[in-house]
């Protein structure tokens, strides 16, 4: 009565206790090697990667050079344009590409 309560709840399949045992004997596998070629990742320059940004459309931008020191010489309007970014010129963008290959440059936004 319990094996049937049991079967009930599951699958209906009640297993006899009478039924004989099978045993399957199965062929050893012989182990087989298999070569999986994977195309090398491609190494991100970290020196391009800490000097450049991308933004969210896909451009590449980059800081003026020139604000570390002698600033006093320099008119307040030169230093305030060397505080903001630039966006880099189209001929540098395939060198970026390279530099930082997983970035999501887009070439067509530059």
């Amino acid at each position: 009565s319990a094996m049937r309560s049991l079967a009930s709840r599951s699958s209906g399949f009640v297993a006899s206790s009478v039924a004989p045992v099978r045993r399957v004997v199965a062929a050893p596998v012989r182990p087989v090697a298999v070569t999986v070629e994977v195309e090398a990742k491609l190494k991100t320059r970290k020196a391009c990667a800490k000097r450049l940004r991308v933004t969210g459309s896909g451009k590449v931008v980059g800081r003026h050079a020139g604000k570390q020191h002698f600033n006093e010489k320099m008119t307040r309007a030169n230093i305030r344009e060397k505080s903001k970014c630039f966006v880099i010129v189209k001929g540098d963008v395939p060198n970026a590409i390279k530099c930082m290959p997983y970035s999501g440059i887009n070439a067509k936004a530059n």
